[in-house]
């Protein structure tokens, strides 16, 4: 699998240069934003403001790059864009070329996104640059006695849309003013995710009136916890890296009969009490039938999006490595999610289900409560306009 990533990475770079050019020779005299990402989750981060964008000012061509092939690979046919393409490295030849041959009018990156050559050369070449969902802590290397240099990366942008008033205190501390307490775009995004999601009628189906519990994003520690499955409720588990000996992994420890999602397509009427999702896709959805929902990483890869399931006012559980993840404090903090460290503390709770009800309507809240990031982050690129 890492294999395979670092051939898509090589590979997707490959005559960049001439496909770049391609490109803009269509958006001929059209106004041009990039929007860059770093990876999928980035790029879900910044899909509410790219979208809004694209609706205010359906003239620009809109182009997306990404750095990692996991957002690349999975958002090439984006229909809100008119070029989507990896950015190439960070070198000053690479980065004086693209500059040069996109010609920008405006620049957004995205949250930890900072190229310093190519923040560089797009400044020189007269492109505005904002940042987005911008998250800062003491420890990074912008506030160090010798971050100095690092510091030259963040005072080219012309605003900086950060999540929460101590980042902004952090940038001000070093003397960088030109920032925006906007919050946090992903708000926005589950949000309409949640308000405008399909039926799965393959999963109702399966499902057949059940209870459920949704593991999204898991790894193997996760699944460790979790599994055998020996409870009353189905259980629907999307792990984050799907590979054959990650899916029979998960098959062999389930407990119970388990079900490819793969195999459940050609066969509707299959039994089983564990589904286990082998494509990607598809899990934002599928937390709309979660009675409660295990979002994995927080066992030391990172934890992933607990804001997805917390949208549909599902209760969240997590691992107990979250100290990087500022929502999921808050997320504990306001009700509706749940630290564990073991499977005699989930079930402690799990058993509750006045509780795992309440928590329920504390995590709808909670994301309801965060939202607006959007507006104000359309707010400045319309005077960058």
């Amino acid at each position: 699998m890492v294999n395979e990533k670092a051939r898509r990475w090589i590979s997707g770079r490959k005559a960049w240069e001439k496909h770049l050019k391609l490109a803009m020779a269509e958006a001929d005299r059209r106004k041009r934003i990039l929007f860059h990402c770093a990876s999928l989750g980035e790029f879900e981060q910044a899909r509410p403001v790219i979208e809004e964008f694209r609706r205010k000012h359906s003239g620009w061509f809109v182009v997306i790059s990404f750095f990692s092939p996991s957002g690349y690979e999975i958002r090439r046919n984006y229909s809100h864009a008119d070029y989507i393409c990896y950015l190439p490295l960070d070198t000053p030849s690479n980065a004086r070329r693209f500059a040069s041959i996109l010609q920008a009018d405006i620049a957004v990156f995205v949250k930890y996104e900072f190229w310093y050559t190519m923040l560089t050369e797009l400044k020189r070449s007269g492109t505005k640059l904002v940042l987005i969902a911008g998250r800062f802590r003491s420890n990074h290397l912008f506030f160090k006695p010798y971050g100095s240099w690092f510091g030259k990366q963040l005072r080219q942008f012309d605003c900086l849309h950060v999540q929460d008033e101590e980042s902004a205190k952090l940038l001000n501390s070093i003397g960088i003013t030109s920032t925006e307490v906007s919050g946090d775009p992903r708000f926005d995004r589950v949000s309409q995710n949640a308000a405008q999601a399909e039926k799965l009628e393959v999963i109702e189906t399966w499902l057949a009136g059940r209870k459920c519990v949704v593991a999204g994003s898991s790894w193997e520690p996760d699944e460790n916890l979790l599994l055998p499955w020996q409870n009353e409720e189905a259980l629907i588990i999307a792990p984050h890296e799907i590979d054959e000996a990650g899916l029979k992994r998960i098959e062999s420890k389930a407990g119970r009969k388990s079900i490819r999602y793969s195999k459940l397509l050609l066969n509707h009427d299959l039994k089983s009490d564990v589904l286990i999702i082998d494509n990607i896709g598809m899990l934002m959805r599928i937390y709309a039938y979660a009675n409660w929902a295990w979002v994995g990483g927080a066992f030391g890869s990172g934890l992933h999006n607990i804001l997805e399931p917390a949208a549909f006012g599902v209760p969240v559980f997590f691992g107990p490595e979250h100290a990087k993840f500022p929502e999921a404090k808050a997320l504990i903090k306001a009700g509706g999610g749940f630290s564990i460290r073991s499977k005699n503390e989930l079930n402690e709770i799990i058993v509750d289900q006045k509780r795992i009800s309440s928590a329920g309507l504390s995590a709808a809240n909670f994301v309801e409560s965060g939202k607006g990031a959007t507006s104000k982050i359309i707010q400045t690129l319309d005077s960058l306009c």
